[in-house]
């Protein structure tokens, strides 16, 4: 039975076996290790043409609820969110990190053929 569980689904409830045992950590790193990870967007894919995202641990697509907004498109590196106030919110996959094209550098051409001495 326990096969049939996906990878994501068992590893929730594993611990890191080298992490040191309580007592001999900081209290206040015991009571971070104890939150729950930071929520938000987690993951995209794509199945066909559509996109789906990983939202707070829930996958969700376009015109589905997280939480008290609506997912209102889903790209391939962003989600965008409708709240009911009107405010809308674009969450990134990576947010500290700026994705731009990649500037194609012309090379210089090598002759093609043999070269005729003197």
């Amino acid at each position: 039975m326990l096969a049939a569980l996906p990878g994501a689904v068992m590893a929730q409830g594993m611990k890191d076996p080298t992490r040191p045992p309580p007592q001999f950590l900081d209290p206040a790193d015991v009571a971070q290790a104890a939150m729950p990870p930071d929520s938000g967007l987690q993951s995209i894919k794509r199945t066909g043409k559509r996109y789906l995202a990983l939202l707070n641990g829930e996958w969700v697509k376009p015109g589905d609820r997280a939480g008290e907004a609506v997912v209102v498109k889903i790209a391939e590196q962003s989600v965008v969110l409708s709240y009911p106030d009107g405010r809308r919110e674009t969450i990134g996959m990576y947010p500290d990190i700026e994705l731009r094209p990649k500037e194609v550098q012309s090379r210089p051409r090598k002759a093609v053929g043999r070269t005729v001495g003197k």
